[in-house]
């Protein structure tokens, strides 16, 4: 049986958010509201230097439930059997059904606060979904964006009958895809897309490929690989290292390099594919996209929409020749709009827009 975790190369992380908007979009979180932090996918960040000598940096370190092995939520949890589970995978999930909403998990948890805005700490893998008002409150908002201008966001989920109004369906035997109130929740590593055989939505929405996910248990696979030579794993949510022999709670969740904050001098690092090119960009009927690979690998490419959500494979593990490569890609079942083309090559990942027109 697979044991999974995931490895961060903070080295390729540019800080860009996509994994937490993906993460947002996919599992239909609510937005932060009132110190608490809806985000199972989110993001510590440091600033050191000052404006005023010219040395500002700026860093981004992505964090998430660390689905530790010896994991406290599980072990507080007061129900019989607990909310929090580990399954045999090694995730930890949560059953919606069974959670009372009595937060003692997220007491329990290093990474967790119960209110982010009373202390220090800048985020908590587990959310608490309150009974005082719906899990949406967003779309509960009768005020305009504009005032005469927009529609407000509670005309928009009239509209369209769901809430949320963008809402991404999915099924799981533990959870729903509709986040409810009165339960505690946090990444699940998308267990739903796991079951199928795909990688959590933060992993292929990384436009820069930094997140590396798979089973620990083999040796070969792309995470054990990566972690082989060393790597750091959170301590709490202050962003503390777990020191050398400190156990802490087993964390399954690695973090690789030392990152490079902006500010400090670019580091030219060479890269197996050149930056994708377009066109006719716009396009209605059909675009080429071309290439430069260093060496012959397969290829995937995907084209996703503004939303992050993929809606066309245009190849799969495709073998190409090292060199130039041009692809034909057929846009005329797209609707007009703007959208994202990914590139994967082994490791590497390049994207690039196209504007598909009426």
């Amino acid at each position: 049986m697979a044991k999974y975790g995931m490895a961060i190369d903070l080295d390729k992380c540019v800080g860009c958010g996509a994994c937490a908007l993906a993460c947002k979009t996919e599992n239909n979180t609510s937005f932060e509201t009132n110190s608490k932090k809806f985000n199972w996918a989110d993001y510590l960040t440091f600033t050191t230097g000052t404006f005023a000598a010219g040395d500002v940096s700026f860093k981004v370190v992505p964090v998430l439930c660390n689905h530790c092995t010896d994991a406290p939520c599980v072990e507080i949890c007061p129900v019989t059997p607990t909310a929090l589970y580990k399954s045999d995978t090694g995730i930890t999930l949560h059953n919606q059904e069974r959670c009372i909403g009595c937060r003692l998990c997220q007491t329990a948890c290093p990474y967790s606060e119960h209110d982010v805005d009373e202390g220090d700490a800048q985020y908590s893998v587990i959310s608490y979904n309150p009974d005082n008002g719906p899990s949406h409150s967003f779309y509960a908002d009768e005020t305009s964006t504009i005032l005469n201008g927009t529609s407000s966001p509670k005309e928009v989920a009239d509209l369209v009958a769901v809430m949320p109004p963008d809402k991404h369906d999915y099924t799981h035997p533990d959870y729903g895809a509709v986040r409810i109130d009165n339960v505690t929740e946090k990444c699940i590593f998308c267990d739903h897309r796991v079951q199928v055989g795909d990688d959590p939505y933060c992993v292929v929405s990384c436009p820069t490929g930094a997140r590396i996910f798979g089973d620990m248990e083999d040796s070969g696979s792309d995470v054990s690989l990566a972690i082989a030579n060393g790597a750091g794993r959170l301590k709490d949510n202050s962003g503390t290292y777990l020191g050398s022999g400190e156990a802490g709670t087993n964390p399954n969740v690695f973090y690789l390099g030392e990152g490079v904050p902006t500010g400090i001098k670019r580091r030219e690092i060479e890269t197996p594919v050149e930056l994708i090119s377009i066109y006719p960009n716009p396009s209605v009927n059909n675009a080429f996209i071309e290439f430069k690979l260093k060496d012959s690998s397969n290829v995937t490419i995907e084209a996703y929409n503004i939303g992050g959500k993929i809606v066309k494979m245009v190849l799969k593990d495709q073998p190409l020749i090292a060199g130039n490569n041009k692809v034909e890609l057929d846009v005329s079942d797209l609707s007009a709009g703007t959208y994202i083309i990914r590139l994967s090559y082994g490791k590497t990942v390049s994207t690039a827009n196209l504007v598909v027109s009426q």
